[in-house]
């Protein structure tokens, strides 16, 4: 048989010739977009002679003024490269499939428009297999004198495809001629139906919710030359999230991983490979609006249509990203139109005109949300998809959950996509035993934006963060609540009826003393009848239905929802979703006794500006010129690292900044100097109270050097006969003080080998105020290197909220058992009388600051965290492996909050919502501090 040959390039950046033996064969540029050229004419197809392919590759070409990507920009040849071979004389050039639905999605017509090339009368068959062997056929004969057809084959009841359920069909199309088999293409065959009815997104007549995020390619070690396994690796732990959409940001994206996403359930916004954001604000001086443009443009538009038509996971064509607008969008918008009615078009940039049939937003506030969603008259012809929001750069994103309510609540906001899926670091080696991850600069690279590309839900390994655990919980497809008696469940999928979910829950008691006692459990499947968008009844929470007294403190229901089936993409009991209920009163269990009874009087010894206090089993050494601890030993251990100047439990407002807070808080805090604050002690004094408990009474002024503002604070040192040790702090803030501090707690720094901690809380991952959907209450344990999480922009990390107590340990079990309590007087309101202290004269230099709603939101219990790096050594590391001369070597550092700011979203979005910021307030509350172990 007589053969035509291509060479195929499926991604080469930027332009580039080609040359097969020595004969120059063709240019392409568009470096996300795959390229053919004929070399028939030129390839020594016997065998015997090697053939020479030779490519020259343009870093930069013209098209570079449109692939402004914020990205790494690697030139070179990074998809793959492979010749097409196929019969000259009787071929397929192309065919488009496209799956036609009745209204009642009952009857389906399988619509196949063909190209093709014959130079004799032949005919085509088409055979669609369905996932349990049944097979429909047709065929049809083809003029040579013709080069294009249309072909249909009727489907009877076909099983839909969707992203909860991808049903696909086998489709092989085979070219005959009269004497033997040309030809024969396979593809996946999707039926499914897209359109937009009453302002809304459907598919399969239902209004969607998209849970998305936005992807680029990328891999570690080979840029954006990435494996199979790699993509598949994505894709799979995208649905192991509850993610349920992404979107190809800012290009076509490996062409194998929408057939993946076929096969897994994904809904694709598929974008053509354009951005222009760097070329200036003009129209008259963008490429968008420039006719001289316009072939290029609709060019990638063609280019990315071809290429994914066929693929049932695509539901929409974005026309780029970050371009403006102009003529030449509506030219790309017109050209995908005509050719293709059963998609819709998206683009953020044409919110005003005809080149999007959707309303499409970046990083707008939940307010600002809800008023869009409220707007009337013919906005409604347009559903509202926000694609890019929540920010995921660094520690974060906050406020998730806010934005979840704020999806449900209003019909027309059908979700979005978080950007973005993960960080973009290139493994480098320097003198550090390990490689690092680099970002911007690293390379010696000019202009760069710095770490502006590690900003994702994954770390550059792609395993997940945090924020990607958090966004599971945000994204769960089935709402669980407490409403009186009962624990309803909302089925928020579009289209399952959670036949193949159950429920397994436990009731658990947790005592102060530490101890843990399940009270009953059991398991029960979910009915058929939870339709989708339903809500329905899971179970009572009345202790007589529950069989348990549940008036005990900190008794609670545990609810886990998992899949009683293995998927493509996960086994059997995977957890879908989880949800806790406290049954009791209310209340903590764990309380600090407002007085300490010693089993024997402590002894004191006061030296020169020190002062000892002990018992037969601790000891503790105070420092009265410096108004601080300077050793706490039990049993002869060392809980303190004395050899740090900063070891006493002191009381601090700063932490590491986060990539958020740089964009947010951090001007107000390092204008403010929150990071250069200085203790002053005003006064010091000691007794022994009427229970024969010594007492030592700090009053102190913390402020920056020469400022305006500061912070009276009074300290209070109870140390017992038993060795427990109370602290207690009162703080009024005066002056023109920052609207926020980053949190309100102590800090030590203990002996190295105090390196596990177990606690009653949130966990076992990080928790914050605005991040914590994730956790789950109960009693955890880990050890230090495992609580943190090291973002590879050093920064804040790995605290615990809601904790009701911890406990700090060695290998042994020698430690202590922390808890914080807040006191009766301290409330969300900055008032001096709050502490019964006098506010400064004159009175209007006092901050008033109303943070009701913020109090409101406060959790029981207090934060903590337990690291190997004080905040000021990951605030000057700008790599992980600059720690390595940290405290890495010495001690550990503890920190129990009364309270702490929220992360939110500012590293490229809104700050913290204002429930979740930590506004400059009196603060009273008490930290108990008890040795423990042998």
């Amino acid at each position: 048989m007589e053969l035509s040959y291509r060479l195929r390039f499926e991604g080469v950046d930027s332009a580039y010739h080609l040359w097969v033996n020595g004969e120059e064969i063709g240019y392409n540029q568009g470096s996300r977009n795959p390229a053919e050229f004929d070399i028939s004419h030129v390839i020594r197809g016997d065998g015997q002679d090697l053939n020479t392919i030779r490519v020259k590759v343009y870093q930069w070409s013209d098209g570079s003024y449109i692939e402004d990507q914020d990205m790494w920009w690697l030139s070179g040849i990074f998809r793959d490269v492979y010749l097409v071979a196929f019969p000259r004389k009787a071929h397929i050039e192309d065919f488009f499939v496209k799956t036609i639905l009745n209204d009642a999605l009952d009857k389906a017509a399988l619509e196949i428009d063909l190209a093709y090339y014959i130079q004799s009368p032949a005919h085509v068959m088409f055979k669609l297999t369905d996932a349990g062997g049944n097979v429909a056929e047709g065929w049809r004969t083809l003029d040579p004198e013709q080069t294009t057809c249309t072909c249909t084959l009727e489907v009877a009841n076909p099983k839909l495809w969707d992203a909860e359920h991808p049903n696909l069909y086998d489709l092989s199309i085979s070219l005959r001629t009269s004497k033997e088999l040309a030809q024969r293409v396979d593809q996946q065959v999707g039926f499914r139906r897209v359109d937009i009815k009453d302002g809304l997104l459907h598919v399969n007549n239902v209004p969607i919710s998209i849970r998305g995020v936005c992807r680029h390619d990328h891999h570690p070690r080979f840029g954006r030359a990435v494996p199979l396994e790699f993509i598949k690796h994505d894709l799979i732990l995208m649905k192991k999230h509850n993610v349920n959409a992404l979107r190809t940001s800012h290009y076509p994206n490996d062409p194998r991983l929408v057939h993946m996403a076929n096969e897994l359930g994904l809904y694709v916004m598929d974008e053509a490979d354009l951005e222009c954001h760097g070329t200036g604000v003009d129209a008259g001086s963008i490429p968008s609006d420039k006719l001289s443009w316009k072939g290029a443009y609709v060019d990638r538009m063609k280019q990315l249509v071809h290429r994914d038509k066929n693929n049932p996971c695509v539901i929409m064509w974005s026309l780029g990203n970050e371009s403006f607008y102009g003529q030449n969008h509506q030219a790309m918008y017109d050209w995908s139109k005509s050719f293709d009615q059963t998609r819709p078009v998206h683009y953020e940039g044409g919110q005003g005109f005809r080149a999007s049939d959707i309303h499409s937003y970046m990083y707008i506030g939940i307010s600002d949300l809800a008023k869009l969603a409220t707007q009337d008259g013919k906005d409604y012809q347009k559903p509202i998809l926000q694609q890019e929001y929540a920010h995921a750069m660094g520690n974060g994103p906050g406020g998730l959950k806010e934005y979840m309510e704020t999806y449900r609540k209003f019909r027309r906001l059908q979700g979005g996509y978080v950007w973005e899926w993960n960080n973009h670091g290139l493994v480098k080696k320097d003198d550090s035993p390990k490689p690092f991850y680099a970002y911007g600069g690293d390379f010696g690279d000019e202009p760069n934006d710095y770490n502006f590309v590690m900003d994702g839900l994954c770390h550059s390994e792609h395993y997940p963060s945090p924020g990607l655990t958090e966004l599971k919980a945000a994204y769960s497809p089935i709402l669980v609540e407490r409403k009186g008696s009962k624990i309803c469940a909302q089925n928020l999928y579009d289209f399952d009826n959670l036949s193949d979910v159950e429920c397994i829950w436990s009731v658990m008691c947790y005592a102060s003393t530490g101890k843990v006692q399940c009270l009953n459990q059991g398991r029960q499947g979910l009915s058929a009848q939870n339709t989708a968008k339903k809500q329905f009844d899971v179970m009572s929470c009345d202790e007589r239905q529950l069989c348990c007294n549940t008036s005990q403190p900190e008794t609670w229901l545990k609810v886990s929802l998992r899949n009683t089936k293995a998927l493509s993409w996960c086994d059997a009991g995977f957890e879908i979703s989880h949800a806790d209920f406290r049954l009791d009163g209310g209340g903590s269990s764990t309380r600090i006794p407002r007085s300490l009874k010693g089993l024997q009087n402590p002894t004191t010894h006061a030296g020169k500006g020190s002062l000892r206090v002990s018992t037969s089993t601790c000891s503790l050494d105070f420092d009265l010129i410096k108004g601080q601890i300077k050793a706490w030993r039990y049993k002869n251990n060392e809980l303190l690292d004395t050899h740090s100047p900063s070891c006493s439990p002191q009381l601090t407002f700063w932490r590491a900044l986060t990539d958020n807070d740089d964009k947010g808080q951090a001007g107000d805090w390092r204008g403010h100097r929150l990071n250069a604050l200085m203790h002053s002690v005003i006064a010091v004094s000691y007794k022994f109270d009427e229970n024969s408990v010594f007492e030592i009474r700090v009053e102190e002024y913390i402020a920056p050097a020469i400022f305006a503002w500061g912070i009276d604070v009074v300290t209070t040192y109870k140390f017992s006969g038993d060795g427990a040790l109370l602290i207690h702090v009162r703080g009024c803030p005066r002056g023109p003080t920052p609207s926020t501090l980053p949190r309100i707690g102590l800090e030590m720094e203990l002996s190295h080998c105090y390196r596990n901690a177990e606690w009653f809380g949130l966990g076992p991952g990080a928790t914050y105020k605005d991040m914590k959907q994730a956790g789950q209450l109960g009693v955890w344990k880990s050890n230090v290197d495992d609580m943190m999480y090291m973002y590879e922009m050093p920064q804040e990390n790995g605290n615990r909220s809601e904790t009701r107590w911890v406990k700090v340990t060695d290998e042994r079990g020698i430690g202590f058992r922390a808890v914080l309590e807040r006191n009766p007087a301290s409330s969300g309101t900055s008032t001096s009388e709050a502490l019964q202290c006098e506010p400064p004269s004159p009175l209007e230099n006092w901050t008033f600051v109303d943070d009701s709603r913020a109090e409101a939101a406060r959790p029981s219990g207090f934060d903590f965290a337990l690291s190997r790096y004080t905040a000021r050594d990951l605030d000057q590391a700008q790599h992980p492996q600059e720690l390595k001369g940290g405290r890495a070597q010495d001690g550990m550092v503890f920190r129990i909050d009364d309270d702490h700011h929220g992360l939110g979203t500012a590293a490229c979005g809104p700050d913290v919502l204002d429930q979740y910021r930590l506004n400059t307030r009196a603060f009273d509350f008490t930290v108990s501090l008890e040795p423990m172990g042998l």
